[in-house]
């Protein structure tokens, strides 16, 4: 993913923030449901090692979580199927492409490792929880002694300390080291 594409995605995390009124940290199940769709959970079964997926549901949508992971990974899941729904299904902004899509078959649950698709639904889901602007100042503020707290900035977006670490080197705050 270019720069410009990954500049792309964090504006429509924003644009969607803005247009639903939504304050950190955002509450990603009451957002499920203002855009008019459901949250499921299922149990994982054998062979099956997905943490989430997005399906359509007649005109709407269902994001499915696995019921086996913990708060901070529930929250980044589903932000991150959230990514899908509106950059590879065009939920609400591209009707061409929500029509033209039967079904959506998430990549990482029909192949192993990552392929474009995850990362551009990645960056949306650290875009949507952490927006770049807010994450900087809120960075700041914690900084001390040298060393950025990621427990005290993850604490204050609701996500896990390797989210705000991932996050805070591709905003160029953080080093990748």
């Amino acid at each position: 993913m270019d720069a410009s594409r990954r500049k792309q995605i964090n504006e429509l995390a924003v644009t969607v923030r803005e247009s639903l009124g939504l304050t950190t940290p955002i509450d990603v199940e009451e957002v499920i449901d203002r855009l008019g769709g459901s949250i499921e959970d299922f149990d994982p079964y054998y062979g099956q090692d997905a943490e989430a997926y997005v399906r359509k549901s007649g005109d709407s949508f269902a994001i499915a979580v696995n019921d086996c992971v913990g708060h901070a990974r529930r929250r980044f899941s589903i932000a991150h199927e959230l990514g899908h729904l509106f950059l590879h299904l065009g939920y609400l902004i591209d009707d061409d492409l929500w029509g033209s899509v039967d079904s959506y078959i998430d990549s990482v649950r029909h192949r192993m490792g990552y392929n474009e698709e995850e990362f551009e639904a990645h960056e949306f889901a650290g875009s949507l929880l952490m927006p770049a602007d807010e994450f900087r100042i809120v960075a700041n503020q914690f900084f001390a002694d040298g060393l950025y707290p990621l427990e005290k900035i993850a604490e204050y977006f609701d996500v896990s300390s390797k989210a705000v670490k991932v996050r805070g080197c591709w905003l160029g705050v953080f080093s990748w080291e």
